[in-house]
């Protein structure tokens, strides 16, 4: 037969393992909601950081003179070591 203090235990556990994730989320909920820049996501809604002659994000590698190979799909400049396009996800042709 199991005892009081055993049964107690038992019973604290089981809190535990139900109250504990539930907590852990809400607090990270919370600290997301913190972290929250409502500024930043008015100024990306307004397309301010995309390009005015394509309508599309400028390039992630502007023209740095490093070594790039192009799209055979759509023409983007992408990083030597890229496997895949940064604008249309194409698969890139081996060097």
């Amino acid at each position: 037969m199991i005892g009081q203090v055993e049964l107690a235990l038992r019973v604290a556990a089981g809190l535990f393992v139900i109250v504990a994730p539930t907590l852990l989320f809400l607090g990270l909920w919370r600290g997301l909601e913190l972290l929250q820049d409502d500024d930043l996501v008015e100024r990306v809604r307004d397309g301010e950081f995309d390009s005015p002659s394509t309508g599309m994000t400028p390039s992630v590698f502007p023209d740095s003179g490093g070594d790039t190979r192009t799209c055979q799909s759509c023409g983007t400049p992408n990083l030597a070591d890229a496997r895949f396009c940064q604008e249309c996800l194409g698969k890139l042709s081996s060097p």
